[in-house]
């Protein structure tokens, strides 16, 4: 897809470079002079601000943005409409998806994965204390600054509780990434995230998707069906760390782990002996990824704990 013409400014931001582009608009790296900082834009196409569904989900993204503090989570600074388009600019995250990551990298070491695992869960904690539901959480959706923290975004098909903009039954969401009871095409909850980034950390420690398969359909049998198991993950992954992915990656919501705070209690525990401050050397194993450098040394553990390395 050919990049749209850059404009000049949008605002009061002088545009840079177009640095995404979707059905629903672009994304433009701009320039704020009056703070001297770069930011993004996210441009509604002018041809959609008649699609309700769409402004309806290009306003969500923006209420749930705006009720969210969290360093963990995109920053949103403003929202307004200019010429007959939407706009909403956002905190600039200079680093790579952990889509990008596992493209490069595949397995992850384990201090790795939990490091943004440990990041991912502080978000989502916070995101559900205000009474918010993802519903689309994958590796394109988690950013990892090249200073080394991790960030949630993209929460444009974020539900309110007992509030949602589609109807029961519509499947909403990253198939591949989605819960058993999305699948089904019932509402997403707390543990439906909870599921999604058990996915994803599965993913990060074993450098395979545990469900997915080249024919959609199975990928949905696989995960309304497929139980995995700790023998399914890759050699070297604690043990404990592999009883907690298997209690977020319960069928059965009601058996999952309970919220995202007690998989965040439980994996504090698992990393006991490891720094909880790991964004320097995050920092250097990504530079080092990127570059296709030798990689550094791992952070200290404390003694018997080697098996995280």
């Amino acid at each position: 897809m050919s990049k749209s013409k850059a404009p000049e400014k949008i605002g009061q931001y002088s545009v840079e470079d177009c640095i995404g582009q979707g059905a629903m608009g672009e994304i433009w790296l701009c320039h704020d002079p009056s703070l001297d900082r770069m930011l993004v834009v996210k441009r509604m196409k002018l041809a959609l601000r008649g699609v309700e569904d769409l402004v309806q989900r290009f306003n969500r993204e923006v209420q749930v943005l705006a009720a969210m503090n969290h360093p963990n989570i995109v920053q949103v600074y403003g929202y307004w409409m200019e010429k007959g388009q939407l706009n909403l600019s956002m905190e600039f995250i200079n680093g790579w998806s952990l889509k990008q990551i596992l493209d490069k990298a595949r397995k992850l070491p384990v201090w790795v994965a939990c490091s943004v695992l440990w990041d991912s869960l502080s978000a989502l904690v916070h995101v559900h204390s205000r009474r918010f539901v993802h519903r689309d959480l994958k590796p394109s959706n988690i950013m990892v600054e090249f200073a080394g923290r991790t960030k949630l975004l993209d929460f444009g098909i974020a539900r309110v509780e007992n509030q949602d903009i589609t109807l029961p039954g519509t499947i909403i969401g990253t198939t591949a990434y989605m819960s058993p009871e999305q699948v089904r095409g019932d509402s997403a909850t707390e543990l439906s995230d909870i599921f999604s980034l058990g996915i994803i950390a599965f993913e990060m420690l074993s450098g395979k998707h545990p469900f997915r398969d080249e024919d959609p359909e199975k990928t949905s049998k696989n995960i309304r069906n497929k139980n995995i198991s700790l023998v399914d993950f890759a050699e070297g992954t604690p043990n404990n760390l592999r009883r907690l992915i298997c209690k977020m990656l319960a069928k059965d919501p009601a058996k999952r782990i309970s919220s995202a705070y007690g998989c965040l209690m439980e994996l504090d525990s698992i990393m006991s002996g490891l720094p909880r401050e790991l964004a320097q050397p995050l920092s250097s194993w990504l530079r080092s990824v990127r570059k296709e450098l030798p990689l550094p040394a791992p952070p200290k553990w404390k003694k018997g704990l080697s098996l995280l390395l």
